[in-house]
């Protein structure tokens, strides 16, 4: 028994003696990995600062702090915009926001009297308030507003008065023949699909609007988690979440209502849409079909493909210099991939003949490589000089991976030829070409493009 217990103890403290080697073996191990993946100095972005927290509510909040910077800027995002309007009622979304913005008439003179400034919208996907501040007066800026979302009610008076000024103002605007040619090609691609009503509705759809419309659309859509902060300059982050935990602690939480609708209707042959205005002398002109969604992986393939298309309508149009662009617009579902161009009446049936073309090429014949590169250079360029504060906001509203703005530049260039001809194809085979003119149209569009 003795030399069994002498034993025993002799393994114990060999065992004891070599764990301190296997320790340190281990920690050399895991400082390897760490200089390898995690290391300070190779992880270290300019979004290593970042931070993201939730209230219990599930209101996010993304913070940046910048110590140089001069003033605070605030982005508040609800992830539901013009999309949701109800049927017979389109600009439910932006007479909502008005119809709380009318609680308080004094809004930004009582914001720049703190030396802030407010500005506010509604597009199909989102209704945001962007608000600029300085530091020292951010708390009582965000208690103002927290008033606006969560306090005030809809008073029946502001309501009927917002409802009354909305018309004045839709009865007063001037649309241009570039909002009309814009109007009518989302219609034409879209038909009944939310994305292709207009923003701002009628006169006979907003008083078709109750208050109660109101009510229901702030008790579906104005709840904390399905809404997004972003705020960077010189404010610490626990500064932020403090304010913003006592303001908009008590923002109601609620289901997010997702935006299951119905793709809109197929488009089977060349879809001619005109607006014929014989004393126009210019004309403008829209191109293209649906696309694709800002989250799929297709998305940054056709951006490449409308640069790619830029430069050679560029080289083909080069002696009579349109005005034109080409988009693929960011959208929640899948956006309008379009050409715009503004130009005179005479040359507007040869440059549309240029544009179709262009596009069917794109499905028919492989890019070259050298266009590919050019458009990628191009791309990468672009997306490196927008604003951290643009690349968070893009984020929240759009669902993206959080290291979205970090593997930009290896996802541009993996696209491949091969690519930019299988998403062309792909978008092709969806939907034909719609084309709309709008301004003098000429003969030579009577029956074609």
């Amino acid at each position: 028994m003795r030399i069994m217990k002498f034993i025993t103890t002799i393994i114990i403290c060999l065992a004891a003696s070599s764990l301190p080697h296997r320790i340190a073996v281990a920690q050399g191990g895991e400082a390897s990995s760490r200089n390898l993946f995690t290391s300070d100095k190779a992880m270290t972005t300019s979004y290593t600062d970042v931070n993201r927290d939730n209230l219990l509510n599930g209101l996010q909040i993304v913070t940046l702090e910048r110590a140089t910077d001069q003033s605070v800027s605030c982005d508040i995002v609800i992830r539901t915009g013009s999309m949701f309007d109800l049927t017979g009622k389109t600009g439910l979304a932006i007479l909502t926001q008005e119809s709380m913005l009318a609680a308080n008439p004094r809004l930004r003179d009582e914001l720049e009297s703190l030396g802030a400034r407010i500005e506010w919208g509604v597009n199909w996907d989102t209704t945001w308030f962007h608000i600029d501040t300085p530091a020292n007066t951010f708390d009582s800026v965000i208690e103002i507003i927290a008033r606006l979302l969560i306090v005030e009610n809809i008073r029946t008076d502001a309501f009927k008065k917002t409802v009354q000024d909305h018309i004045e103002r839709l009865k007063t605007i001037e649309v241009t023949p570039a909002q009309m040619a814009d109007q009518m090609f989302y219609r034409a691609i879209y038909n009944d699909h939310p994305y292709g009503h207009s923003l701002h509705g009628t006169a006979a759809t907003i008083n078709n609007i109750k208050q109660g419309d109101i009510y229901e659309f702030i008790r579906r859509f104005y709840v904390a988690n399905n809404a997004s902060v972003i705020v960077a300059g010189n404010i610490q982050k626990d500064r932020v979440l403090r304010t913003f935990k006592v303001f908009f602690g008590g923002w109601i939480k609620g289901d997010i209502v997702p935006a299951t609708f119905r793709p809109p209707r197929q488009i089977k042959q060349v879809n001619l849409v005109k607006s014929d205005i014989p004393e126009a002398t210019m004309t403008e002109l829209r191109a293209g079909m649906v696309g694709v969604r800002i989250g799929d992986p297709a998305w940054l393939t056709s951006e490449i493909m409308a640069r790619i298309l830029t430069s050679r309508i560029r080289k083909s149009a080069e002696a009579s210099s349109p005005n034109f662009s080409v988009q693929a617009l960011p959208r929640v579902l899948p956006g309008p991939f379009m050409i715009s161009a503004s130009l005179p009446a005479e040359a507007a049936s040869g440059f549309s003949q240029l544009v179709t073309d262009g596009l069917a090429m794109l499905a028919q014949t492989a890019v070259t490589n050298d266009e590919l590169q050019q458009a990628k250079s191009e791309m990468a360029r672009e997306y490196e000089a927008r604003s951290m504060e643009r690349n968070l906001r893009d984020i929240e509203v759009y669902s993206l991976p959080r290291n979205y703005p970090l593997s930009l530049e290896s996802k541009i260039n993996s696209v491949t030829t091969a690519d930019v001809l299988r998403v062309a194809k792909k978008m092709f085979e969806a939907n034909a070409l719609t084309v709309v003119v709008v301004g003098k149209v000429s003969d030579a569009f009577k029956t074609t493009p």
